[in-house]
């Protein structure tokens, strides 16, 4: 469904690509959504396993603009020179302003972990999506704001995605 189209009050997941469209300023739809959950129209959610997937994919990009690495295998790159990633602060300050905004966070839990092998099993979906679902099970959440499509494979779940990417 059209993330434009989300209802306002709508408690939801939010997954970690809207939030790197976001960052990356490629996804005006994406902008609204995080403009629409800073006032306070959305109720939202993030994982820790977000939060870690957005700061890993965002300290990657960020050591590729700036011409420390190419995008050849950058994280062989990075492992083999620790003081590139020292210098890596943007994507911290990034997600530091990203958890200003009235992101509730979820914790996972080993329970989620358990319940993350059954949902894998029953629709094919990759482990931190699988993780992140049982979390979202866990808080009620029934919808998702995501550019995957594998989640649209759960039933009973309303995945909201940009329709500008």
């Amino acid at each position: 469904m059209d993330i434009n189209l989300l209802p306002d009050g709508t408690a939801c997941l939010i997954d970690a690509n809207i939030l790197i469209y976001y960052l990356s300023g490629v996804s005006t739809d994406c902008k609204r959504l995080l403009q629409r959950i800073a006032q306070r129209e959305i109720q939202s959610y993030i994982t820790t396993i977000v939060i870690a997937e957005v700061l890993h994919r965002r300290m990657i990009g960020e050591a590729v603009s700036k011409g420390l690495v190419t995008p050849i295998k950058v994280l062989s790159k990075l492992k083999a020179s620790p003081n590139l990633i020292k210098g890596l602060t943007d994507c911290g300050s990034e997600v530091t302003s990203l958890l200003l905004l009235p992101i509730q966070i979820i914790e996972v839990k080993q329970d989620d972990i358990s319940r993350s092998h059954a949902l894998r099993q029953t629709h094919g979906l990759f482990v931190n999506d699988s993780i992140n679902m049982a979390c979202a099970e866990r808080r009620g959440l029934r919808d998702i704001v995501t550019h995957d499509s594998d989640f649209e494979s759960v039933q009973g779940l309303n995945t909201w995605r940009p329709t500008d990417i």
